[in-house]
């Protein structure tokens, strides 16, 4: 059974290349708010990002910072879909430290978003995405904040937000220099492919058209046109590849004619070994529609030991990653992919340490096999999670857009440094120079007296 938006990430996302989307980021009208507040949705957790602007914002100046981030106790929102009123409570702790950085007189002027990702788009229930927002939305209203919404954001926006920031902190739109001006970068911009734990997207800059409307945006930045494909794999995140890596290793070893009830993970190391039920990885739409196996109800449990069998491992991952000619037609556009850069959020929890070498593997391969990166391109496909000390996701490119504070100007008239800072700059400028005559002057000043020395011996 196929699932919607579950398509193996072969070679390039399908059908990249025409689009009539379009996303405008316009100047930021003046006065603008100095603090802004995202949070982060994603299916394992959320994180709320406290955004700060400079104080100057002459000419439109849209150069923002990360103030602070604070992660979200328990799970994402998307688990609370039993109980959706601790899904808006879960968010307090983190609210209410945002209550104590930003100061109480710009409370209101605060805009406050918060945007979900891929794990609310898995809940099966038509109405059960409308009624944790409805619980969410009624948390954040209760708050001083400016509330601007809630909403799950579509996987294009995210793709493009998350592709903003990345290229907006590496300075590959603009960059300012020593002299307090902005310039055009001519580095070119690179791609993102973002892992998360239920997908992977990955967007890109192209020059020909698609096939696919909804995987093309046209962004203006800085007076430049850029157009822009995403995709997003569902299914093809961290968590699912455990549910569906799980699922698989119980196949195998069900219908083998030794088997007794153990089940061997070759992807697990010695000695770990844990018991799982049935319905815990057969639950969902990524694991849910396989009709192949045929015995084990959502009660049955396994007993899984680890055998760390790499070669085993590597069989039983590639197994996951079938079927791929269908999913890379002719003439989709072929990204500069010795320009990417690749985006994860490793948590390095103690109950996850097993699935370390899994997750390792199901990377290696989503990009060999699945987006045919040469990852021997040493330098030039990079891992990370934050640039500089911004954290390199979807929050920042979704703010600059919601507020609007990049601007469409060309950059030659933007000032990078605010108003406050030349006075220090001149300052240090006239005691440079000060200090530079006066050690001209000691030079002189000693070389005649040297002279008349010579003349008082003769």
């Amino acid at each position: 059974k196929h699932v919607p938006g579950a398509a193996s990430p072969r070679g390039r996302p399908a059908g990249c290349r025409e689009g009539n989307s379009q996303v405008a980021f316009s100047s930021t009208p003046a006065g603008g708010p100095p603090y802004g507040i995202v949070l982060d949705a994603g299916p394992s957790r959320t994180t709320l990002f406290i955004y700060q602007w400079s104080a100057s914002k002459e000419n439109n100046t849209g150069v923002i910072s990360e103030h602070s981030s604070c992660a979200v106790q328990g799970p994402g929102i998307s688990n609370y879909s039993g109980s959706p009123g601790e899904a808006g409570n879960s968010l307090k702790p983190c609210l209410g430290q945002a209550m104590k950085e930003i100061p109480e007189e710009q409370h209101d002027q605060t805009p406050i978003y918060l945007g979900a990702t891929a794990g609310m788009k898995l809940l099966t229930g038509p109405t059960m995405s409308d009624t944790l927002l409805a619980a969410i939305t009624a948390t954040l209203k209760s708050y001083p904040f400016d509330f601007q919404g809630a909403e799950i954001l579509s996987s294009q926006n995210e793709g493009v937000f998350g592709w903003v920031t990345v290229n907006y902190l590496l300075e590959n739109f603009i960059k300012y220099g020593w002299i307090g001006r902005w310039s055009r970068s001519r580095k070119g911009t690179v791609g993102v492919m973002t892992i998360g734990k239920a997908s992977t997207q990955i967007t890109f800059k192209i020059k020909e058209r698609s096939t696919d409307p909804k995987n093309e945006v046209t962004l203006w930045l800085y007076g430049q046109e850029h157009r822009v494909c995403t995709h997003r794999f569902l299914c093809y995140g961290t968590d699912q590849l455990r549910k569906r890596l799980l699922l698989k290793t119980i196949q195998v070893s069900k219908y083998q004619e030794t088997y007794k009830g153990d089940v061997s993970n070759p992807c697990w190391p010695l000695p770990y070994s844990r018991v799982v039920r049935f319905g815990s990885v057969h639950d969902g739409p990524c694991t849910g529609s396989n009709v192949s196996l045929r015995t084990p109800t959502s009660e049955d449990v396994f007993h899984v030991t680890g055998s760390s069998n790499s070669s085993a491992c590597r069989k039983l991952m590639g197994s996951l990653f079938g079927g791929f000619s269908q999913c890379s037609p002719n003439g989709v556009s072929q990204p500069n992919i010795t320009r990417f850069q690749l985006s994860k959020r490793f948590q390095m929890r103690p109950d996850r340490l097993a699935d370390h070498c899994s997750v390792s593997m199901f990377i290696y391969y989503l990009s060999t096999r699945g987006f045919l990166f040469d990852l021997d391109s040493s330098g030039q496909i990079t891992f990370q999670e934050k640039v500089g000390n911004i954290s390199a996701g979807w929050a920042l490119g979704y703010m600059l857009n919601l507020t609007n504070t990049i601007p469409e100007d060309k950059p030659s008239s933007l000032k990078a440094i605010e108003y406050g800072i030349w006075p220090l700059l001149f300052i240090l400028f006239v005691l440079m120079l000060t200090g530079s005559f006066t050690r001209i002057a000691y030079r002189v000043m000693a070389k005649d007296n040297g002279q008349d020395h010579i003349l008082e011996e003769l």
